[in-house]
């Protein structure tokens, strides 16, 4: 998927939004009250989001899956140097760090990141089978449950 694609799903409003007047709703979107007494910075983990979604999208790039592209040269970021994984080393130091659903995001980000190791090394030792059932399994069901959690913090 490509980025605009990407952002654009991202901007669709998911059914259990309500529609936005387009008047003096970004204060509102950007640091809303927590019963907890914290403030969510909506956009900042809208930011939070976008950097899981990119690391997938360079991940894609890591599997090979379209050989008319080049392969990725670079390393793949590891959980704590993704973006997503320097997002959270910050955030954990901010209020933001004290939410219920952070410590539960920070070990479904470590797991996502397991799975994605395991299927490079499944694709890398020929084990293409392999890799395509723990990608289409275990590994998507990763991948959504850190944008779940995300989302939740946002709509909390």
């Amino acid at each position: 998927m490509n980025f605009l694609k990407l952002f654009q799903r991202l901007r669709n409003k998911r059914p259990d939004e309500s529609a936005s007047s387009g008047h003096g709703d970004l204060a509102t979107a950007q640091a809303t009250p927590h019963p907890t007494g914290l403030v969510i910075d909506r956009l900042d983990i809208q930011r939070a989001i976008i950097l899981h979604l990119e690391w997938c999208v360079v991940f894609n790039d890591h599997l090979g899956a379209d050989s008319s592209l080049p392969q990725a040269t670079e390393p793949l970021p590891d959980a704590k140097s993704s973006g997503l994984g320097q997002w959270l080393a910050q955030t954990r130091q901010r209020p933001l760090g004290r939410h219920p659903l952070f410590a539960e995001l920070e070990q479904a980000q470590r797991q996502f990141h397991e799975l994605a190791d395991r299927a490079l090394a499944l694709t890398r030792n020929g084990h293409m089978s392999l890799a395509s059932t723990l990608l289409n399994t275990d590994f998507e069901r990763s991948r959504t449950r850190v944008l779940e959690i995300l989302r939740s913090l946002q709509n909390s």
